[in-house]
């Protein structure tokens, strides 16, 4: 089993780049950001407080939430569309600070690993989960970048959003990440940082194998 840690902020290109190193390599992917999204929009369709951990814990027994490919279902539904909204993105941040959450998502995304060789996308892969994987990287840009690109894949969805609801919506999930108390988003020990501002998708993936090359 050989793990790839890539983490990062919200729309630093970590998902992208992910799953485009997944294919190359011929690894399987693990998008943890999917997983959380989806406990997430589980919690909004029950009208639960997301900062309630006693009705967040007794929902998670009732929830089955499966990977395949580039699809993400909950309890066997396909939400992959559903669970990419600013809304349900800000909402994962929050439900992602109960140690409950984390717990249960951290054994599912371990028991995925389990066997594989996997390139495991996400905000905590190279420091709580996957720790001892030999091959970290932490991506980032700008927040300006990032909420460009992140208002240009909401309107290939067909969604009208402006871009400086958005620039707020990622700020304040950077401060939500960075602040929370389990599991901040930070850069892993011995993880090479990419800033992906400016750089094209190919020039990220170059820079990623050449530096797994010399390691």
């Amino acid at each position: 089993m050989t793990v790839i840690a890539i983490d990062g902020p919200a729309g630093s290109g970590k998902s992208t780049i992910a799953r485009l190193l997944a294919e190359r390599l011929d690894f399987q992917y693990l998008d943890t950001g999917a997983m959380y999204r989806a406990v997430a929009l589980a919690v909004h369709r029950k009208n639960l407080d997301p900062n309630d951990e006693e009705s967040v814990r007794k929902l998670l027994p009732t929830l089955s939430i499966d990977l395949r490919g580039d699809r993400t279902f909950l309890n066997a539904e396909d939400v992959s569309h559903l669970i990419r909204t600013p809304e349900i993105d800000l909402l994962a941040s929050t439900v992602s600070k109960l140690p409950c959450v984390r717990e249960f998502l951290t054994k599912l995304q371990r028991d995925f690993a389990e066997g594989r060789d996997i390139v495991a996308e996400g905000r905590d892969m190279g420091t709580v989960v996957f720790p001892e994987a030999p091959y970290k990287f932490f991506l980032t840009a700008s927040p300006e970048e990032r909420a460009r690109r992140r208002k240009k894949q909401l309107e290939t969805q067909g969604e009208k959003v402006l871009y400086e609801t958005i620039l707020y919506q990622i700020k304040s999930r950077d401060k939500q990440d960075s602040g929370r108390s389990i599991a901040p988003l930070k850069v892993a020990k011995n993880a090479v940082v990419v800033d992906t501002t400016g750089k094209t998708i190919e020039e990220v993936l170059t820079e990623i194998i050449r530096s797994m090359d010399r390691g």
